[in-house]
This record gives structure tokens, sequence and C-alpha cells, in this order.
């Protein structure tokens, strides 16, 4: 089992050292390039002042509030670009030293040997100044470690080949993302249609942010061009069946909305994706205004997620999340994910996740998975109806006959209870544990057992009733869950599931004496 020590910031003098490697400085126009980036962050910090005025009325907050705002940001500003200013850093030894600050200097200390990943990004601004940044991540699985942003291309290479030095790795490639390497191998790449075919089906909640976040300005021309001319044409307007015209061509223009704005983020986030194998490594790199490139060390994935919502699966194609021990924490799984690839043909997929995780079977969809325990769904089938009676009781107290229809949901539920209960399975072979959750969108995740860094049962008081409960397998900046399970084969799977064992093949072990039932017809 994997157990990598955070990085600690600890503020103290340098250690007088002999014959000491020179530190190195950011280049003179770090700050410019920071200023963009700082100047956002601060204002998000200050956007909650803006709320006040709010209830403020034609009044408005006091010029002294307003002097006050103003110049705490602008404090914090200067301070973040006094940091970036000030701040040097050297390989020395076996470890990545960065130090900023001259009144109160803070260092960092980052082993070499514990970096999982490296990451080189080039925004707009620092394109047009002909910088880079470059991110050092650990096992922390928060923000990055190590964030150095104001490089140039030259001093970004000499960093990352000195770490991968120490590693004793091979030299690095090349640091602009976007640039391409002699005798790199493509494992997979994105063309527009196809990231415009992922943005459409990817209607999440940062789309629906984005969308409501207009809705003020879509009122204030509502109110300004359309109102006066529903005014002035009500007798059409309220004219039998144009109610249900208009409801209808407003539910198609918000979707068609919301598939624009979708397949905007992903060409901005992912145009001119390619994954290459570089031997070692893994580099990912890809957008439109911000160029982000990700190196993944091989012997550092830890976990792979196939991503195949029902639409996708439809169309053809998939997603593959490639997790290691830096992965950084977030709510999306967009921010989990270190290495997204965001469009797999269902063609290519077992060989592409057969890059990621060698000991895969040629066609993963083949595994004899276990299903989920059949009273497993009598639980679900009791959620199901629980939350169709919290919607459809209040509607129909509410507004009568229509709320009545609410009680629609309850058939819905219960299909969908019995698919997602359906389509669940679990593997446990001597190097890898599989888990499929969900039909409707469909997780395969395919975890590393020699990097499990604990193992947990859980039993809620219904499921002791029924004998049954959950495993949940942690790694480092992440977690999977088993589908239910009984009791007994739960207690036996937590004493043999972190146990090293020898990777001879993809054979599925099992624990002897526990109930094993056959899935329900």
């Amino acid at each position: 089992m994997s157990s990598e020590p955070v990085p600690v910031s600890v503020s103290s003098e340098a250690v007088p050292r002999t014959n000491e490697v020179p530190w190195k400085r950011l280049s003179a126009k770090a700050p410019l390039a920071a200023l963009v980036p700082l100047t956002s962050t601060v204002g998000r910090v200050f956007l909650g002042a803006l709320l006040p005025t709010y209830f403020a009325g034609e009044r408005g907050l006091p010029v002294v509030l307003w002097v006050i705002v103003g110049t705490l940001a602008l404090v914090m500003l200067a301070a973040g670009l006094y940091e970036v200013a000030t701040l040097s850093y050297r390989v020395d030894g076996r470890q990545l030293e960065i130090r900023s600050g001259i009144f109160t200097r803070t260092s960092r200390f980052i082993e070499a040997a514990r970096v999982q990943n490296t990451e080189v990004l080039q925004p707009f601004v620092s394109k047009l100044l002909g910088l880079v940044e470059v991110k050092v991540e650990t096992a922390s699985g928060g923000k990055a470690d190590g964030h150095l942003r104001g490089l140039t291309p030259e001093d970004a290479q000499a960093l990352i080949h000195a770490l991968q030095a120490v590693r004793g790795e091979g030299p690095a490639a090349a640091v602009l993302p976007g640039e391409a390497v002699q005798g790199e191998r493509v494992l997979s790449e994105a063309r527009l249609g196809a990231l415009l075919l992922y943005g459409a089906t990817a209607l999440g909640v940062g789309v629906l942010a984005v969308v409501m976040g207009a809705l003020h300005e879509i009122t204030e021309t509502f109110h300004k061009l359309l109102l006066p001319w529903m005014e002035a044409h009500w007798e059409a307007v309220a004219a039998p069946g144009m109610r249900w015209m208009a409801a209808t061509v407003a539910a198609l223009a918000g979707l068609f909305t919301l598939w624009l704005v979708s397949g905007a983020r992903a060409v901005l986030r992912f145009h001119g994706f390619r994954l290459v194998d570089t031997g070692t490594h893994l580099r990912a790199v890809g957008g439109l205004i911000t160029r982000r490139q990700v190196t993944v060390r091989r012997a550092r994935i830890q976990q792979v997620v196939l991503d195949e919502p029902l639409l996708r699966r439809a169309l053809g194609f998939g997603s593959v999340e490639v997790e290691t021990a830096g992965v950084r924490a977030g709510n999306e799984a967009t921010e989990r994910a270190e290495l997204l690839v965001p469009v797999v043909p269902t063609a290519i997929m077992p060989g592409l996740l057969r890059e990621f995780v060698p000991e895969l079977p040629d066609a993963i969809d083949a595994l004899p998975l276990k299903p989920a325990h059949p009273k497993a769904l009598l639980r679900a089938r009791i959620r199901a109806v629980g939350l169709s009676v919290l919607v459809a009781a209040p509607a129909t107290w509410f507004w009568g006959a229509w709320g009545a229809l609410a009680w629609g949901l309850l058939p819905a539920q219960l299909m969908a209870a019995w698919f997602d209960w359906r389509f669940q399975g679990w593997l446990i072979t001597d190097a890898l544990v599989v888990v499929r959750q969900g039909f409707w969108r469909r997780r395969t995740t395919v975890v590393q057992r020699a990097r499990i860094q604990s193992v947990r049962a859980r039993q809620g008081p219904l499921e002791r009733g029924y004998g049954i409960g959950h495993v949940r397998i942690d790694v480092a900046g992440s977690h999977v869950v088993l589908p239910s399970v009984g009791w007994e084969e739960a207690q036996c799977l937590i004493d043999q599931l972190p146990a090293r064992r020898r990777v001879d093949g993809a054979h599925p072990i099992g624990c002897r004496g526990a109930n094993q039932p056959q899935a329900l017809v």
C-alpha cells in the first residue's frame, strides 16, 4: 500500500549548505502574467460585498465602506503580486525547494520522488508574454503543492527534466502545450464535431449555473422588448392553443441554449485534445484559450473510470478518467479527474483502457461481474416509493388534479430503480477491483489493488434488517463503493482486499463460505 507524505510549508531561514545549488527566479514578466488570475481571485472574494447594495436601495453603501473594500482588494492583489515577484526555486539534492517573501520568508520542500504529476499551462496572457505555468502535484489531494507562475519555456523544461532525473526517468518531453515530439505514439484525439457531441450530452450543474447567471439580463430584455409587443398583440397571443405552442417553443429554445453553452464549454476546454504515450508517462494536451498539458506517470495510476451515459452509449462513445494519488479534490467529476479523455469511441475503448491498466482483459464488457444482492432491489424500491410520495403528495395538496399528475413519477422511479440494480456488478481479481454502477449513467471503475489505502463496511438500519451492506474502498484522494453484498461477504472482503497479491492474471477471487446469492430474473 502506498503512503505518500504531504509536503509541508514552514517559515524559516534557509539552512546553510556547502556547494549550494543557486536559486532561480521567475521571469521579470511573471507579475504581468499573474495580474489577470490574481485580479479574478480577489474579485471573487469580494463579490459578496456587492450583495448589500441590493438591499441598500438607491442610497447604496456608504463611501467609507467602498473605500475599505477597495483598499482590502488592492492590498490582497499587491500581496499576490509581491509573492510572485519574490518567488525563487531550485532542485537541490532530491527535493524541490520553493521560497517567497523578503520580510517573512516562506519555504516549501517537495520530495522529487513523491511527485505524482506535472501540469504545464499556457493561459492567453502568458502566451502573449512567451511564458508558461508549471504545477507540481503530490499525493496531498488538494491544490497543487508547487505552482510556479511565469516561467520561460526553457526554465520550465529544465525544471521538469531535473525532477525526472532525480526519479531516474528519461529526459523531459516538450514543455510548450501542443508541441509534438518525434517518436511519440498518439493514443487518442478529439475532433471538433466529437467535442460538440460531448458537450451536448454533458448537461450538468455547471452549464445550468452559466445559463441561470444570464437570467437577469434576459428578464430585462423581456420587459423592454417582448412585453410591449405581447400587450399590443394580446388577442392573438391568448388565442386557444397558443399557450401550449409558446411553452413548447420556450422549452425547445431553452434546451438549444443549454446545448450551445455546454458545447462551447467543451470546445474551450478540449480543443485540439491529444493524448500521447511517451513511454514512462502519458501526456494530454488541449484547450482553446488556455492550453493545458498534463503529464501522468504510468506507475502512479491507481484508478481508471469509464463514464458511459446512455445517450453517449447510443452515439458510440464514452469518456475515460485517469486518477493518480495526486488527484485534486472537488465536487465535479471533471475536477477530480487528473487526466480526462473526453471522447473515446466504443470500438477502441478496450485497447485504450489496457494502456492505462495492462492487467485488464481484452473485453471489459465480457467480465464475469457478480450482481448486487437481490435484497438491494427491495431497498431501492422503498427509496423510490418514498421519493415519489415526498414529491407527489405536496403537489396534489397545492395544485389538485394537476398536481396529481406527479404520481406518474412512481412507476418511473420503480423502473429506474430496477434498471440501476440490474446493471450493477463487481469483480475482484489478483490485481484489480472492477465496479460497475448505473444504467442511465453507467460508470465502470477499475482500481489497482496495490493502491488500496483502506477498506470499510457500512450497514444502515434498513440494510441491517435485510442482512446486507456496502463495502467502501479508499485510495489516495478518492474512493469507490461496491454494490450491496451480504454482510458476511462484506466482512470477508474487508480481510481480503487490502492484501498485496502477486499479479498473475485476471482470475476472479471470492470469499469462501460467504453467501453469494444468484441474481433475480
